[in-house]
């Protein structure tokens, strides 16, 4: 192991990195899949349904985690645990 790998690669384990790149991938493609079938329809400038602002969340959060910068990553009450 190299000394100088970041305090994200000292705390998180592989499968956790793999999971949160899988899930900035599955975001990015269904942002990118939503983008292109409005275009597909001539709707080049769409109105986002509200689950796609959930799914832009999820993965703005991911990247942050994955840079070392969670602490500021910002989850809305309807992905925070009930009673914490």
């Amino acid at each position: 192991m190299r000394g100088n790998k970041s305090l994200r690669n000292q705390t998180m384990r592989n499968d956790q990195i793999e999971f949160l790149k899988n899930t900035l991938r599955v975001c990015q493609e269904i942002q990118n899949r939503f983008y292109s079938e409005r275009i597909k329809l001539g709707d080049v400038y769409p109105q986002e349904p509200w689950w796609l602002s959930k799914v832009t969340l999820i993965a703005k959060n991911a990247e942050l985690v994955l840079s070392d910068t969670s602490a500021t990553t910002a989850w809305t009450n309807d992905f925070r645990s009930r009673g914490g």
